[in-house]
């Protein structure tokens, strides 16, 4: 079950939480804004940092293995002239 403190009526009169309470209350801008610094921008932060590329061990990285062997020998350069095109 939620619970808060320090959260009532006009008159004082302690409130349970709920949807609707919740919305009166982030509709108070102080508020939002507190509740957005301490709970909302940690979670986006900590989701930013599962978007960094890890080393992939089969991609373009640095912990990439090779695949390919290497080439024997120096491949020859190109012909010029015409071509088929």
């Amino acid at each position: 079950m939620l619970a808060w403190e320090g959260v009532g009526d006009a008159a004082g009169t302690p409130i349970e939480p709920s949807p609707e309470a919740i919305d009166a209350l982030l509709d108070i801008w102080p508020i939002f804004e507190a509740f957005q610094l301490v709970y909302v921008s940690k979670g986006l932060l900590l989701e930013q940092e599962k978007n960094a590329s890890a080393p992939s061990p089969s991609g373009n990285s640095a912990g990439a293995r090779a695949t390919a062997t290497p080439a024997k020998r120096r491949a020859r350069t190109a012909r010029r002239g015409k071509t088929s095109r």
